[in-house]
């Protein structure tokens, strides 16, 4: 019986057993697993310790393969900002798919024309006996990669193993270190198409999975282009895949790694902006002139999409395109739940394309997404292929119907009172949309859940409410709002201001919020929720807290607050205190209150003119929005009575 805690967890056979099952082939032995059994008596050779070395080196790159291989930290690779041919590797660490560990302690700089090309031993890499070129006229595509070697230094004296033999020295340490390499890809394009074959090699990688040019013992950190010895293009995500446990293809249906479907979002992301920024952020791309293939999500241009008829020219025409809104917080879900999808193959044919639907999405804030999806007519549209693309895709029988219609000429309705004018506007605030492959196969229809009013004290809230609205002498101007209002409306207005931030925050935010409504003649849900959305963006009362203790002339001067809440740009003011730096705020605090001390609409209009001035200035960085937003019930107040 092994016990684990006093010896190896191997059970120990005895030298019958073992001749009675290696003939029937049910004991299988490893070269490699061999070490030497240690005995009173015996001789202690070099040998022996070797032995043992190998030992358990070849355990630890066993155990190295378990984790599946990559970049664990660092080892990113870019060209030099001045000397054409090299290249800088940042300090770090990865795993060879063999199981050996390369480690680069410092930042290193390589110049190309130093570095040997590997030696490529498997005939299926496409190798071919052609005379290498000069390391100073290298061309075509390479992989840079880091392999492992080791040699032998610090020679010691090596004493005599028999009488007459003399004393000599000999190495006594093995050093184990890390190369860098170059490996050429075997591609047949011609050296003049550098850019082209960037995409086609994109396609054998990502798509057909091609591991052509990357042996077992080497870690692959970036592929490039050389001309004559002059890097054109450097592609680090090409080959370059991050630590990850492999996912295997279980069900043989052939579902590519995930450190795979990453690498191909992030190589497809840095060719894209590389492509923006050669032909402009406004230039009107179609992928398949670029892309073979795309991941199957990943981010477009904003151009890719006309506002004016809202056609796409990004897709192939017979794709089924549509265009919707989602929360910001929500597109990292949506990415990730697309990525398990195959990707999107550019060079199918016009009717393989028709059976591919794509959902073109713009993120916006969570704090305005309600109302926004509220003054939308549909959450989504579709989106019609650019009109070339819809020629050649339209049937003969609609061709002939085009024909015998009649023209006429149609009124031009006011942006205004279009439908379209809302979709056109979020459209123009972004520069970059993302892109969704969805399912052909919806899941089943079936009720899984119910939604259930978790009802609350209503009539203790409305009573805050009112409480606070009286001890602002606001009780007039909420009545008036009141009267002007919607029943919904009525409701939509207590439930915000039943908010923690207007219930126990700034009262000049309470002012501000009855002042911007009171802008309206007739106030519907619409007009609050949009007054709602700006006092509920994600931060929103610090920055008027720290106004209010920054400087006690200041926060005591009832006349300079009231000011600021009839200057219509609070929320502004909130977001530029939050950001701006002591010096800076300091400033625009005494600009404030010189500019609001005044008891007329100048005064206003000069507090309002120092905010514009100090935001068009000052650049407020947002990334996404992931603070819980103010939260509204809209049962509150659906009983209101006016007081």
């Amino acid at each position: 019986m092994n016990k684990i805690t006093t010896g190896p967890a191997r059970e120990k056979i005895d030298l019958a057993e073992l001749q009675q099952a290696k003939p029937q082939g049910t004991i299988i032995t490893d070269d490699r697993r061999r070490r030497p059994l240690w005995f009173d008596g015996r001789f202690l050779d070099a040998q022996a310790l070797n032995a043992e070395q190998n030992y358990f080196l070849a355990r630890q790159a066993d155990y190295g393969r378990v984790a599946g291989f990559g970049v664990i930290t660092g080892l990113g690779v870019r060209a030099h900002s001045e000397k054409a041919r090299t290249v800088v590797i940042d300090a770090g660490h990865g795993l060879t798919p063999s199981g050996s560990q390369v480690v680069l302690p410092e930042q290193l700089s390589v110049d190309l024309a130093n570095v040997a090309e590997g030696q490529q031993l498997d005939a299926s890499f496409g190798l071919s006996e052609i005379p290498r070129a000069s390391p100073f006229n290298r061309s075509g595509l390479y992989i840079v990669a880091l392999r492992t070697v080791e040699y032998t230094g610090n020679p010691i004296s090596s004493y005599p193993t028999h009488v007459d033999a003399p004393r000599t020295t000999h190495d006594g340490s093995v050093i184990e270190a890390t190369a860098v390499t170059l490996i050429p890809y075997p591609d047949p394009g011609a050296a003049t198409e550098l850019e082209q074959r960037r995409s086609h090699v994109a396609r054998e990688i990502f798509y057909e999975e091609s591991l052509k040019g990357q042996p077992e013992d080497v870690l692959p950190l970036a592929m490039l282009a050389l001309d004559h010895g002059i890097i054109r293009w450097l592609d680090m995500f090409m080959v370059r895949r991050e630590i990850a446990q492999r996912e295997r293809n279980v069900w043989g249906l052939g579902i590519s790694p995930r450190p795979l479907r990453a690498a191909h979002l992030r190589q497809y992301s840095v060719q894209l902006n590389e492509l923006q920024q050669q032909l402009g952020s406004g230039a009107r791309i179609s992928a398949s002139e670029h892309f073979p293939v795309l991941p199957p999500a990943g981010p477009m241009p904003a151009s890719g999409v006309n506002g004016d008829d809202f056609s796409h020219s990004f897709f192939p025409a017979e794709m089924d395109v549509e265009l919707s809104i989602v929360p910001e917080d929500e597109l990292p879900a949506l990415l990730e739940d697309a990525m398990l999808l195959p990707p999107l193959d550019l060079e199918l044919t016009g009717a393989a394309q028709e059976s591919t639907s794509v959902l073109v999405v713009m993120p916006v804030p969570r704090h305005q997404f309600r109302s926004l999806s509220q003054s939308l007519p549909t959450i989504s549209r579709e989106l019609p292929a650019a009109q070339p693309g819809m020629i050649a895709k339209r049937k003969p029988i609609t061709a002939l119907s085009q024909l015998l219609s009649r023209r006429r000429v149609t009124a031009m309705t006011p942006a205004e009172a279009s439908a379209d004018s809302q979709w056109r506007t979020e459209l123009s605030k972004l520069s970059q949309l993302w892109y969704l492959r969805r399912r052909n196969l919806h899941y089943k229809a079936e009720v899984t859940s119910w939604s259930v009013e978790i009802r609350s004290a209503e009539r203790e809230f409305e009573e805050k409410v009112t409480e606070r609205i009286n001890g602002l002498n606001l009780k007039t101007r909420f009545n008036s709002l009141l009267s002007r209002a919607t029943t919904t409306a009525a409701a939509e207005l207590t439930s915000f201001l039943a908010s923690p931030m207007m219930l126990g925050g700034s009262d000049a935010a309470v002012r501000a919020a009855v002042t911007e409504l009171e802008k309206a003649e007739e106030v519907d849900s619409r007009d609050v929720m949009k007054v709602a959305e700006r006092f509920s963006e994600p931060g929103f009362g610090e920055g008027l807290a720290r106004l209010e203790k920054a400087d006690e002339h200041f926060s005591g001067n009832t006349r300079v607050m009231e000011n600021l809440a009839k200057s219509g740009k609070l929320p502004e003011l909130d977001r530029l205190s939050r950001t701006l730096p002591k010096a800076e705020f300091e400033t625009l605090t005494k600009e404030l209150a010189d500019a609001g001390s005044g008891n007329d609409a100048a005064a206003v209009e000069k507090v309002s003119k120092v905010i514009e001035e100090k935001a068009g200035t000052t650049e407020v960085r947002s990334g996404p929005v992931v603070n819980k937003p103010v939260s509204f019930n809209p049962r509150i107040g659906s009983t209101l009575t006016r007081r």
